[in-house]
C-alpha cells in the first residue's frame, strides 16, 4: 500500500505539471493587449527582423540537458549515500514545477503588458513601407508575437533553470572540503548564470527584445527558481529518506529459530 501511495503522489505531480504546461502553451496562442503606438515612437521599433541566435528549440534542449548532466554527475559522485535518489527526485520535482510556473507568469505578463518588440515595425510592414501601425499588412501571428516583448521568455526560462541548478550544487556540495576537483565545481557553478546571461543577451543582439525585457525576465526567473527551491528544500531528512523507502521497500529477512 505504501508503494502504491507514492506512485499515486507522483502521478498527480506529473498531471499537475502537464496541465500547467498545456495552459502555458495555450496562453502563447492568445492575442495580447493592443497598445497604441504614435508615429514618433516608430524609430524605437524599426530594428531589423533577424532570426533568433538561440531558437526556442535550442533553449528547450538547454533547459533539459544541462540539469540532466548535473544530476547525473550528482548521482555518480554520491550514489553510495542513502538519500541521493531522493534528493535527485526532489530536484526534478522542483525544477519542473519552476519551469511551469515561469511559463505561466511570463505568458500572462506578455498578454497583459503588450509591449512591442524592437523589430515590430518590420513584422507589421515586411517591405519597409508604411507608418500607420493600425493597418499592418504582415502575417497576423507575427504581428501578435511582435507585441509580446516584456518579459523575455528566453531570459526567464534560462535563469529559472540555471539558478535552480546553481542552488542545487551549492546545497549538496561542500566547498570547504579540500578536494582536487573543487575548482572544477566552482567553475561549473559560475558557468550556469553566465550561460543564462549569454542566452538573454542574444535576444537583444537579434533585436527580439529590449534590454529591460531581458532584465525583467532574469529577475522573474531568478525569483521563481529561488522560491521554489526554498520550498522544496524544506523537506527534512526523514521525509527525503522516506521517499526512497517507499519506492524501494527494504527486503524482509526471515530468521529461522532452531528448536
Amino acid at each position: 500500500m505504501i508503494t502504491i501511495n507514492i506512485w499515486v503522489d507522483y502521478f498527480f505531480a506529473v498531471l499537475l505539471r502537464v496541465g500547467l504546461w498545456a495552459l502555458f502553451l495555450e496562453l502563447n496562442n492568445l492575442p495580447p493587449v493592443i497598445r497604441h503606438i504614435d508615429e514618433e515612437e516608430l524609430w524605437y521599433y524599426r530594428y531589423p527582423s533577424l532570426d533568433s541566435y538561440v531558437p526556442t528549440l535550442y533553449l528547450y534542449f538547454i533547459m533539459i540537458l544541462v540539469p540532466a548532466f548535473i544530476l547525473f554527475m550528482h548521482y555518480l559522485c554520491s550514489y553510495r549515500e542513502e538519500r541521493t535518489m531522493a534528493d535527485i527526485i526532489n530536484c526534478v520535482n522542483g525544477l519542473t514545477l519552476a519551469y511551469c510556473l515561469n511559463g505561466l507568469f511570463s505568458s500572462t505578463m506578455k498578454l497583459t503588458i503588450g509591449r512591442p518588440r524592437p523589430n515590430f515595425y518590420f513584422r507589421c510592414f515586411p517591405d519597409g513601407y508604411g507608418s500607420d501601425l493600425d493597418k499592418c499588412v504582415g502575417a497576423y501571428h507575427g504581428q501578435m508575437d511582435g507585441r509580446k516583448s516584456f518579459p523575455s521568455s528566453h531570459s526567464s526560462f534560462a535563469f529559472t533553470g540555471m539558478i535552480y541548478m546553481m542552488l542545487h550544487i551549492c546545497k549538496y556540495y561542500d566547498f570547504r572540503r579540500p578536494r582536487a576537483f573543487r575548482g572544477c565545481i566552482v567553475v561549473l557553478t559560475a558557468l550556469l548564470p553566465l550561460s543564462a546571461t549569454l542566452i538573454s543577451a542574444s535576444r537583444t543582439a537579434d533585436y527580439h527584445h529590449h534590454y529591460s525585457d531581458i532584465i525583467g525576465g532574469a529577475l522573474l526567473g531568478s525569483i521563481i527558481s529561488a522560491t521554489v527551491s526554498h520550498i522544496f528544500d524544506r523537506m527534512d531528512n526523514e521525509e527525503a529518506l522516506d521517499i526512497k523507502r517507499k519506492m524501494i521497500p527494504e527486503p524482509v529477512v526471515v530468521v529461522k529459530v532452531e528448536q
